[in-house]
């Protein structure tokens, strides 16, 4: 029957045991590069670091990631630096995107779904002024545990304004899962009902992030 179940989707789950998915916020270091190397040395911290992690900065060519941490204060990037120096490089984990779904779904939504894809399918997608195809990008929360829960989320809330459009749930999604599978589904959420913004601020609120409530936890 169509519809929407909130669930955390079963193929991210499998995923994640295999760090094809990285929630770790945007953050700022230093490190050193040298012309053509592939390593960085001397890093300030590699807290929230993690192999996968996309590099930007002085001296980090387009589109490299972190490819190993060598040690305490060092890691080897996936491509070799442009530039000689102790840049300041921000490194960021995956896009998650938040879509809406339009009221009256034609496909069925739940654990089992798989991809942004299912809901574009089966042209499901809410539409309307203010509102773009494939919804709207999300900030990641570093992940933490919160009484043995292992719990992430996303901060501030996403907003739509001067928007008019009607919705009854949404999909969080991947838009840069790691492999050859992009836009992932992380997990679909039903907003028991019809919900409707007309010439105003729509905004998702996200659960309170704690053990019993956050909109994604592992117990």
């Amino acid at each position: 029957m169509a519809g929407i179940t909130t669930a955390m989707c079963d193929s991210y789950k499998r995923d994640l045991m295999s760090g094809l998915h990285c929630h770790n916020q945007s953050r700022t270091h230093t490190g050193t590069t040298t012309n053509g190397g592939f390593q960085v040395t001397g890093v300030s911290s590699l807290t929230g670091l993690a192999v996968g992690a996309k590099l930007s900065g002085t001296n980090i060519p387009a589109g490299a990631v972190i490819a190993s941490i060598d040690s305490s204060n060092s890691y080897t990037m996936s491509k070799s630096a442009t530039g000689a120096g102790t840049p300041t490089i921000t490194s960021v984990g995956d896009t998650f995107m938040i879509a809406l779904f339009k009221v009256g779904v034609a496909g069925t939504y739940s654990r089992t779904t798989t991809n942004y894809s299912d809901m574009t399918g089966n042209s499901d997608e809410t539409s309307g002024t203010g509102y773009t195809a494939g919804g709207q990008a999300l900030t990641n929360v570093d992940p933490s545990l919160d009484t043995g829960t292992a719990i992430t989320d996303f901060s501030p809330d996403p907003t739509w304004t001067s928007a008019s459009f009607s919705t009854i749930g949404c999909m969080i999604y991947n838009a840069t899962r790691r492999g050859p599978i992009v836009n992932q589904a992380t997990s679909v959420h039903d907003f028991a009902g019809t919900q409707t913004v007309s010439s105003g601020t729509f905004t998702a609120v996200m659960p309170v992030a704690a053990a019993a409530t956050a909109i994604l936890r592992i117990a």
